[in-house]
This record gives structure tokens, sequence and C-alpha cells, in this order.
């Protein structure tokens, strides 16, 4: 009998084990944080106890989903990095501040949440004005229609423009995840049952994209030989060494504006980069392409002085993982490289395929050095 007892005491000594919804976290998050050989770029803050979780819901006057419990305890409080999901729960009502644009308490999560009042207030097609209102009165009413649209919400995500994406914790729709457009006319839309389902969801897309990176690009080391500004974009001469070859490429780098004849310290001669090459089909600059057969003829041709050639190179492979977007590696014999082919639409494309492109050639920097 002493024996049973104390058995039972083990038992329930034991902390009880995570949910079904943490332990997939757990496993999905070490497998995407692998992908970047220990330099993740995604960081969440340290959890918190049940206590601290405890006391923001009495604060809120309201009951956390599960799930998002779950999360903060076992996983983190939120993102560590600006525009991750989710955001920390101090974070979250920054973002709700600066939307209403006034200070607020935390008991605006308690009022029960409406999408009939949130699209009231955000969506284009729902008339609420009185033309004999003042400024002063207009103000104050669509004051009163923002804050009652955003109440029993708790804001996960700030994409920037106006856009959020809130889980609601108050009223009928409990658990439910919304994206609110507070900008530019579109209201709000469902985007998930709950927490667990759409970060699993997006955890899974961040898995992917990375695969997807890791495959489609094919980088290598170069020195640059000249620098040619204009503006956000520049194109740089470089020389590889293993095989010996110089080419241009076009950088667009949007932080550092120079024009032709200016200065930058961004991008120099001498300067050792770390880059991998892709060709856009793009509106203002398409691709052109024909299927050739042999490999007769130089492979790559700088046409024009902005980064214009003409490649020929085989298709390797097709690629294992799809993000929707239309895209296939093109090896170079002169470059021994693969340039990246994005946004060209090829019927019947298949490996070991021999074409020909002209456009412009374009480079994906990942480290300067000097």
């Amino acid at each position: 009998m002493m024996d049973h007892f104390k058995s039972l005491f083990r038992k329930n000594a034991e902390p009880p084990q995570p949910s079904e919804f943490i332990q997939t976290v757990n496993m999905l998050l070490n497998e995407y944080k692998d992908l970047y050989q220990g330099e993740c770029p995604y960081v969440l803050n340290e959890g918190l106890s049940e206590s601290q979780v405890e006391e923001f819901e009495a604060a809120a006057g309201t009951t956390l989903p599960q799930d998002y419990r779950d999360f903060l305890i076992h996983i983190g409080d939120g993102a560590a990095k600006k525009r991750q999901f989710p955001l920390s729960l101090s974070h979250a009502k920054d973002c709700m501040e600066y939307c209403l644009q006034e200070k607020t308490e935390l008991d605006y999560m308690s009022r029960p949440f409406s999408a009939d009042s949130c699209n009231k207030a955000f969506h284009e097609d729902y008339e609420d004005w009185d033309s004999d209102m003042d400024d002063d009165a207009a103000d104050e009413h669509y004051n009163r229609l923002y804050s009652k649209a955003l109440q029993g919400t708790i804001t996960l995500h700030h994409d920037g423009c106006g856009y959020y994406i809130v889980m609601i914790v108050s009223g009928e729709l409990a658990g439910q995840l919304y994206y609110i457009d507070t900008c530019h006319g579109q209201g709000i839309h469902k985007v998930s049952d709950s927490f667990s389902e759409y970060y699993l969801k997006w955890l899974g897309r961040q898995i992917l994209e990375r695969r997807a990176e890791l495959e489609r690009n094919d980088p290598f080391d170069c020195v640059i030989t000249k620098v040619k500004l204009g503006g956000n974009v520049r194109d740089l001469t470089v020389k590889k060494a293993h095989p010996p070859f110089e080419f241009q490429f076009e950088y667009f780098c949007p932080g550092d504006f120079a024009l032709e004849g200016g200065h930058t310290d961004l991008t120099r001669v001498h300067d050792r980069l770390v880059v991998s090459l892709y060709m856009g089909n793009r509106t203002f600059s398409p691709l052109e392409y024909k299927k050739m057969e042999g490999g007769a003829g130089p492979h790559m041709n700088l046409v024009g002085d902005r980064s214009e050639h003409i490649v020929i190179g085989q298709v390797p492979r097709l690629f294992q993982y799809d993000t929707g977007e239309l895209a296939f590696p093109l090896y170079v014999d002169e470059l021994e490289q693969e340039i990246l082919i994005r946004g060209l639409d090829i019927p019947d494309l298949a490996a070991g395929d021999r074409l020909q492109i002209k456009g412009r050639l374009c480079g994906e920097v990942y480290r300067i050095r000097r």
C-alpha cells in the first residue's frame, strides 16, 4: 500500500507534459534553426511564467486562448525582432495605441469584439458619416468608432502601413485570428480559427521558403573591379577566382543612394563579395528566351552597358520546394555557377533543356568584406 501511495505521489509531482502543439512547435523551430547553421534570424524572447500570464489576464479582464498561453509560457513571449510573428504582449499594446493614436488601458481587451463594428470603422463600403458634423465632432466620432472597432483583440503582428493581424480574446469569435486593414478601406477578413493553426502554418512557410532559398541560390566569392553608380542601383564588374572570369551584374541597394560621378562606401573596388545571381522576368525588363541545340559559341555576353546579357546554359534540375514562384536554375559553363531564372513561364520545361536567355543579370549580395 505504501509503495502504491509513493508511486502516485511521484506521478503527481511530475510536471505536466507540453501539449501536442508545443511539442510540434519545438520540433519545427529546431528544424528551422538547423537550416541557418547557427545564424537563424528568427529569435524569440524568453518565455513568461504562469503567474506573469495570470497577472496580464487579470489586468486585461480576459482569459487568453489556451494555445496562446502555452506558447507564451513554453516557447517565448513573442519575437525579439521587429516585423516578426508574433509580437510580445507589451509590444501588442504599443501597436494598439499606435493605431488608435492614444493611450489605452488593457481592459479594452475585455470588451466583446464585433466584426460589424470593425468594418464600420475600416471598410470603405461602410458609411458612418454625418455631413453636419464639424471637424472636432467628426474627430471625436471616429475616435470612438476606432476604439470600439478594436476592442476585444490582442495584436499579434503589425505589417506596417496600417495592416495588423489580431487575435480575438473577447466575444463570440474569441480565439480566431483576423487581418485588419486600418488605412486602405479593405476592412477585416478571417485568417485562422486559432493561434496554433496559424502559427504552425506560418512556421511551416518559413521553413519552406528557407529550403527553397538554399536550393535556388548558388553563392560564390568574387572581387569588385569596377563600380558604375546609378542611384539605388549600381552595375558591379567583378572577377571570380575559380574559374577566373570577369563579368558585370546589377546590384539593387535601396539604403544607399549615389549617382554616377558620386561616392559610396558600400561597394568599392577591391571589396570582396559573396553573391548569387538571378535574372527576373519583369514588365519593365522582360526576359527573352529560346531553346537551343548544342553548345557552340560563348555562354555569356554583355549587351549594352547596364548589365543586360545573353546567357546560354542548361537546366540541371527542376526545384523540389515549390513556393508558388515560377523559377528554375540555369547552369552557365563559363561561370561554373547557376543563375536563378525568375518569373519565366516556359512550356514543357524539363531538366536537361538548353536555353538562351536575354535580360538583365542581377546579384543578391550576402556579404561585403574589405
